[in-house]
C-alpha cells in the first residue's frame, strides 16, 4: 500500500479500515502493535552560561588554528587588511596535505600530537540518557572507559554523553548565545536527514501505556517516503504527515527489535544495536551506527511518539557530516575536524579496544519524534496508527 494517508479524526478510522481490507490483515481495532515514522532524530543540546560552560572560550576555528601556529610578527602582517586575500589561500592551504589529502575527510592523519584539542564543555549539565549504568564515575562498567558524567537538566545523575562535551563549546555547534540555540547552523540542534532515509518503528505487545511489563520496539529502515507539509522530502523542516503506510525493510542489518517496558507513561529500553542507512549530506551508501542504543519514550494524546535516545558511535561515523562534506566543512564552516577527531578519541567512553584498551566508542543522545503510521512487514499490517 503505497499511498499516504492522512490520520486525523475520522479519517483515521478510514484508514485503517481501508489498510485492513488491503492487506487481509487483523482488526486493527484490537490490534495492540502501535506504528510510527520517525519526522525527527534531533542531537541533544543543552546551552547554559556561556562563562560556566566555556570558560576558556569557544574552541578555534581552522582560522584561529592557523593564525596560532604562527610567530607573532608574521601573525600580526597576516592580520593586516592589505593580506587578507595571502591569509586567506594560507588558511586554506592549511586543510589540505601534499597529494590532496584534506582535514575533514582525513582528520585521522591530521590529528597530530601538536594538533589542540577543542574546548570542552565544563559545566556538570549536560542532555542525555544514563546508558552505563556505571556505579560512579571511576568504576566505568563493562564495555566502557572512566569519564565524567553529566547531570541532566532535570536533575537525573549519570548522564553520558561525551559527544556533547567535545562539541558544546565549538562555534558551529553551539552558536552565539545572543541567539536561538542552533543558530549556528551545524550539527548542534540539528535534525539528522532520516526523511531521505525513512524509519519506521512499530512498539509491540502493549497491553497499557501507563505500566506494561514487556513490550518490544522494532526499528527499520523502508523504502517509503513520508509526505512533508512545509518542507521537502529530503531536507530538515516542515511536518510530516502522520497516517502514511510504510513497508519495513527485509534486510536484517536495518532492523532490529529492542526488548522493552512501560513504567508510569515512559517506554524505555534494553541496550540494542543499530546500523541505519544514512545519506551524510547528499552522498550515498552511508550507515548510521549507534551501538547499545537505549530509548525512553512516551505516546501523545496526538498519537506522537516523542522522547529521548542514546547510545555509543564509533568516532568516525559521529564525524561523518565532516567526514563526507570534505574541506568545504572546514573552509567554510570553520570546523577543525582533527581537533574534534581527536578531542573525540581523548574523550571516548565506549567499547575498549581489546589490545591497547581505549575505548573507540563515543556516547551521544538524540531527541525524537516519530509520527502514527501504518507499517507493514511482509503484506502483512504489524503497526496501526491511533491515539490513546
Amino acid at each position: 500500500m503505497k499511498r499516504q494517508l492522512r490520520a486525523r479524526s475520522g479519517v483515521l478510522a478510514g484508514a485503517a479500515f481501508l489498510a485492513i481490507f488491503t492487506t487481509g490483515a487483523g482488526d486493527a481495532e484490537h490490534n495492540p502493535d502501535f506504528g510510527f515514522v520517525l519526522s525527527d532524530l534531533t542531537i541533544a543540546f543543552y546551552r547554559g552560561d556561556q562563562k560556566i560552560d566555556c570558560p576558556a572560550g569557544l574552541s578555534l576555528s581552522v582560522r584561529q588554528t592557523y593564525l596560532a601556529s604562527l610567530p607573532p610578527a608574521e601573525r600580526s602582517r597576516l592580520l593586516q587588511p592589505e593580506n587578507a586575500d595571502e591569509l586567506r589561500q594560507a588558511v586554506e592551504a592549511s586543510v589540505y596535505k601534499p597529494g590532496g589529502k584534506d582535514i575533514c575527510t582525513n582528520a585521522p592523519e591530521f590529528a597530530t600530537g601538536d594538533r589542540r584539542l577543542q574546548n570542552t564543555m565544563q559545566s556538570k549539565v549536560g542532555p542525555g540518557l544514563d546508558l552505563d549504568r556505571a556505579a560512579g564515575d571511576h568504576a566505568p562498567a563493562s564495555g566502557t572507559c572512566a569519564h565524567e558524567s553529566f547531570t541532566s537538566p532535570t536533575g537525573e545523575k549519570g548522564v553520558d554523553n561525551q559527544f556533547f562535551r567535545a562539541v558544546a563549546c565549538n562555534p558551529m555547534y553551539r552558536g552565539p548565545d545572543t541567539l536561538p540555540l542552533g543558530w549556528g547552523g551545524g550539527d548542534g540542534t540539528y535534525q539528522l536527514q532520516f526523511r531521505a532515509n525513512p524509519v519506521v518503528l512499530v512498539v509491540r505487545g502493549v497491553q497499557s501505556w501507563e505500566n506494561d511489563p514487556e513490550v518490544q520496539l522494532v526499528i527499520a529502515s523502508t523504502p517509503d517516503h513520508p509526505t512533508v507539509v512545509g518542507g521537502g522530502a529530503t531536507v530538515a523542516g516542515g511536518t510530516v504527515l502522520d497516517g502514511g503506510s510504510f513497508t519495513m525493510t527485509r534486510s536484517p542489518r536495518y532492523r532490529v527489535v529492542a526488548n522493552g517496558r512501560i513504567k508510569d507513561g515512559a517506554l524505555v529500553t534494553d541496550p540494542a544495536d543499530i546500523t541505519l542507512p544514512y545519506n551524510w549530506y547528499g552522498s550515498s551508501g552511508g550507515e548510521f551506527i549507534l551501538r547499545r542504543a537505549q530509548f525512553r519514550l512516551r505516546l501523545a494524546q496526538s498519537g506522537e511518539l516523542t522522547g529521548d535516545a542514546g547510545g555509543y558511535r564509533p568516532i568516525v561515523n559521529a564525524l561523518g557530516n565532516g567526514r563526507v562534506a570534505g574541506p568545504g566543512y572546514a573552509k567554510d564552516a570553520g570546523v577543525d575536524c582533527a581537533s574534534l577527531y581527536k578531542t573525540m578519541q581523548h574523550l571516548a567512553d565506549g567499547d575498549p579496544d581489546p589490545a591497547t584498551g581505549r575505548c573507540t566508542s563515543i556516547s551521544q543522545a538524540f531527541v525524537l519524534k516519530a509520527a502514527p503510521a501504518f507499517v507493514f512487514d511482509d503484506g502483512r499490517l504489524v503497526g496501526v496508527t491511533r491515539a490513546e
